[in-house]
């Protein structure tokens, strides 16, 4: 539920063309065209992702590029990505991150069919999927095996419920390496006196959050409490220069969240 546009028979906007359709147990998926960009939707109504065709490895929304801040703090060697929908974060991740291996975990085989055939995902050494569901798989992760964990779990109209589970926290924090980061996308925060927040602070040193002016609440965790917020700017500069993209407003957006 990231932007929303109107079908109309085969169009969406005066422009758009649904050049693919198909659907499975959890309900539709489109891919539809419009003028050097393509979207993909589950409901016709609300955009989940998309990419501009001539460069694809470009940050259509501004929920991805707040992601991509916590790259200012660590230079991972595996990430883990919870929901691939049209991969706009890994092929942007894979891009800019040339050493670094990807670990992506999806719900729905049709939807990374989707992504591979139409919207220009990686495949290659480096990029790992596998087609499962995320807490299942989170429970059979291996201890400190990946540096950043990134959650945009979402279908037609709602969160993944594991999102805002205690249990998944645990996961999380134990999955992750010593200073390793879990990044997750809510469009509503859970409250800073539920269960979820009192699991998160007694599990995560550090806890930042970066709201969104399209609905997003950007919630970032690390493990370790020593975070050089001085270098931060530094490779966030570096990671404009190369994805030509601005990172440094959404930045200096980030709250600190204390218990």
């Amino acid at each position: 539920m990231k932007h929303k546009f109107w079908l109309t028979g085969a169009s969406a906007m005066p422009d758009g063309k649904i050049v693919h359709s198909t659907t499975d147990t959890y309900g539709n998926i489109l891919v539809v065209d419009y003028p050097n960009y393509r979207a993909l939707s589950f409901d016709s109504i609300h955009e989940q992702s998309g990419f501009y065709v001539e460069k694809p490895y470009a940050l259509v929304h501004e929920y991805i590029r707040i992601m991509m801040l916590v790259l200012g703090f660590i230079e991972p060697r595996h990430t883990t990505l919870l929901g691939l929908g049209g991969g706009s974060l890994l092929r942007s991740l894979h891009h800019y991150l040339s050493h670094c291996d990807f670990h992506v975990v999806e719900l729905r085989y049709k939807v990374y069919e989707i992504a591979r055939d139409y919207f220009d995902i990686p495949d290659d050494e480096r990029v790992w999927v596998s087609i499962e569901d995320a807490e299942l798989q989170m429970s059979s992760s291996e201890d400190a095996s990946t540096d950043i964990i990134f959650a945009d779990m979402y279908d037609a109209y709602h969160m993944s419920p594991i999102q805002g589970q205690q249990q998944f926290v645990r996961e999380c924090w134990r999955t992750l390496s010593k200073k390793g980061w879990l990044v997750i996308n809510y469009h509503r925060l859970p409250g800073s006196n539920s269960p979820f927040f009192e699991c998160l602070i007694d599990h995560f040193s550090t806890i930042m959050v970066c709201s969104g002016k399209f609905g997003n609440h950007i919630l970032f965790a690390c493990k370790s409490p020593s975070v050089d917020y001085e270098r931060a700017p530094v490779k966030l500069k570096k990671m404009e220069r190369i994805l030509n993209e601005t990172f440094m407003p959404l930045f200096k957006r980030l709250e600190h969240v204390t218990a």
